[in-house]
């Protein structure tokens, strides 16, 4: 049995560690909150960023935030208070984390595939495969594969009924079943979407990556863009563009690469909370970054930035976007072009 300095040190662990969650999801939750409705908004405002690739980047954005201004603020008030929700409005809100986490990771899928058929393909077959209608269905589409995933959960949910939980179980919410990843299914499908989107991302950046290298028109891959009369004495220019291809793979692999094997982990043998809560932070900054990782380096989003901030757009002195010299790829070339005159080999 415990004596008194055991339980005193224990429950300062656990408010330790009540705090420190409580602080990193209120962080997150604002800076994720403020980055996913900024890039909503810009799309939304200007038209020249109402594109097909920008739509699955605000797809992903509107799923973040479920996750950011929704779940977020609810587990940090849960923890900090040790108080838990009524049983119903609990699954509520663990369903609706589950299918932000799902609809963000095919996002990156599918933002991933439409960069890669932008930049590989025929203007003709992009333009064929992302029309409007297409487009919203793969959306939808999206969203319908999550609700597919949280059936299992819902149909197997359980409420402990063992009383109130320690401190240190309230601050991870992964053990005696309360959260929606200490469900085996939902595990195991989480942990498949990962692996997944891990494969296709990485297919499809390292596909563009390689076709940019021997390319005559350096690509810019996170602008969608091609970029015109590039001075090819500036290596420095090349080797920029592959460290913003690398580095959107990076931090993909980085945020979800230890949630992964954490959950395959668990379906095995019992995972420490330590391990579930390092694991779980780290996953939880990627829906604070995407909307940054995907639109710092766009010309298209700091130019609508700049224009709000400078208040251009309440003025009404700004329609759109002002036009900028690089042309986009469907203007640069024509339709009838084979794909060796889009993307030519290096004089």
């Amino acid at each position: 049995m415990p004596n008194d300095s055991e339980r005193l040190t224990n429950c300062e662990t656990g408010r330790v560690a009540r705090i420190s969650l409580t602080t990193a999801y209120s962080l997150m939750c604002v800076f994720g909150t403020i980055l996913n409705l900024v890039v909503i908004y810009l799309v939304v405002s200007f038209k020249k960023l109402r594109t097909a690739s920008n739509a699955f980047i605000v797809n992903g954005c509107v799923a973040d935030l479920l996750v950011c201004a929704f779940w977020m603020p609810h587990e940090a008030v849960s923890i900090s208070t040790g108080n838990s929700l009524v049983f119903g409005y609990h699954a509520f809100k663990e369903s609706l984390l589950l299918i932000g986490i799902t609809v963000s990771l095919l996002s990156h899928s599918l933002v991933a595939v439409n960069r890669y058929v932008l930049i590989t393909k025929t203007p003709a077959t992009y333009q064929s495969l992302y029309q409007k209608r297409h487009t919203e269905w793969m959306i939808v589409g999206s969203w319908l594969i999550s609700l597919g995933c949280l059936l299992p959960w819902l149909t197997s949910f359980r409420y402990p009924t063992d009383g109130c939980r320690d401190a240190q179980d309230a601050t991870v919410a992964f053990s005696k079943g309360v959260s929606v990843l200490s469900n085996p299914f939902a595990a195991c499908a989480l942990a498949l979407t990962i692996s997944g989107q891990t494969v296709v991302v990485l297919y499809c950046y390292f596909k563009i990556f390689r076709r940019v290298q021997t390319s005559v028109k350096r690509v810019s891959i996170l602008n969608f863009q091609i970029v015109n009369n590039l001075p090819y004495s500036f290596p420095r220019k090349d080797k920029r563009l592959g460290f913003y291809v690398l580095a959107v793979c990076f931090i993909f692999l980085l945020t979800t690469g230890p949630i992964f094997w954490t959950l395959t982990t668990g379906l095995f043998i019992p995972v420490s909370v330590a391990l579930w809560t390092s694991s779980w932070i780290i996953f939880c900054t990627i829906f604070v970054s995407n909307p940054f990782l995907y639109t710092w380096k766009n010309e298209e989003f700091r130019k609508s930035f700049r224009s709000v901030m400078r208040g251009d757009f309440w003025r009404g002195s700004t329609v759109g976007v002002e036009p900028i010299t690089i042309n986009t790829i469907s203007h640069i070339f024509p339709r009838q072009n084979s794909r060796r005159a889009f993307l030519g080999e290096m004089n």
